[in-house]
């Protein structure tokens, strides 16, 4: 494994654990209801839009699921891509013929070196 394919999938498991986090982490909107507290909506796995229903503003849940729909729009596509980099580096890894040193090396670990 050469030391680009590691520092891509360092960078493909980045993408897959920020984009996971920012799925993870819940969604607000800039704005407060009623009682001070800033309005929730939801996390990027699940919506919940009770507290912007509740505090009859205008719009607010139309604007809690466009900001939703923005956070969806680049965690879900960053957590595919660095799903598929890790994969195919996984099956380049797995599909590569080891080299001459490598292969008798196995031989030299096993104790069988004759």
């Amino acid at each position: 494994m050469s030391n680009r394919q590691l520092y891509l999938g360092i960078v493909a498991a980045a993408l897959v654990v920020i984009g996971l986090l920012a799925l993870w982490f819940p969604v607000y909107l800039s704005q407060y209801d009623q009682y001070g507290m800033q309005i929730a909506c939801g996390r990027g796995f699940s919506a919940d839009l009770s507290q912007a229903a509740g505090a009859h503003g205008n719009g607010l849940v139309s604007q809690c699921g466009t900001a939703l729909l923005l956070r969806r729009l680049w965690a879900i596509p960053a957590v595919v891509v660095g799903w598929l980099i890790l994969a195919g580096l996984v099956a380049a890894w797995v599909h590569t013929k080891p080299s001459e040193a490598e292969s008798s090396r196995f031989w030299e670990l096993s104790g069988d070196s004759t």
